[in-house]
């Protein structure tokens, strides 16, 4: 390892693990699809993804 400034440098450990469940109401499941709106950030999983794409296009359901 020579080269480094510090032969005792520690590596940092990595960002925590942010965990988004769905916004779809009653959903408990993990909303991977992530949609950024003037309201702020919405999260939905697999089943809900509709509800985000009408959210980000400005559709109510």
């Amino acid at each position: 390892m020579s080269g480094y400034k510090s032969e005792n440098t520690v590596a940092t450990k990595g960002g925590k693990l942010f965990e988004h469940y769905c916004d779809s109401k009653g959903c408990k499941a993990w909303g991977s699809f992530g949609y950024k709106t003037a309201f702020g950030q919405l999260w939905f999983c697999r089943e809900h993804k509709q509800e985000g794409e009408d959210a980000l296009a400005g559709r109510k359901k």
